[in-house]
């Protein structure tokens, strides 16, 4: 298990990854932020902050969002373009590996709180 330093560091560069390959995709694609909101039925200034980095999308928002781009949702985290600074020594493909797998625990745990609230509210009505 990675500790707080070290899972903070992963963050930022897993959004400068996800915020360079939106930016690609979108592009490629010749859709504007304003239209890729449109598209999944948010703000666009919430589209600019996660292409610089700033927001992280929830699980079913990268879902969404790749829907949007078509392409896969893990299409978002390829790392072609983007330099990670490698501090631990680690290759950059095991990094990208420790990060997918904690993503993949991130998405178990918010499916299960989203199941969580979708029962709760069924048993308020």
């Amino acid at each position: 298990m990675l500790g707080f330093n070290a899972w903070l560091v992963k963050m930022t560069d897993i959004r400068l990854v996800l915020a360079e390959n939106m930016k690609k995709y979108r592009k490629l694609h010749k859709i504007s932020q304003e239209k890729l909101a449109e598209k999944i039925s948010t703000a666009p200034n919430y589209i600019a902050q996660i292409e610089v980095g700033k927001r992280f999308p929830s699980a079913s928002m990268l879902v969404r969002i790749a829907m949007a781009l078509n392409i896969d949702t893990p299409e978002l985290f390829t790392t072609g373009s983007v330099t990670f600074i490698n501090n631990n020594n680690k290759s950059i493909e095991r990094m990208y590996q420790e990060i997918m797998l904690e993503f993949k625990q991130f998405e178990y745990v918010y499916k299960q709180f989203e199941k969580s609230i979708s029962e709760k509210i069924k048993q308020l009505q």
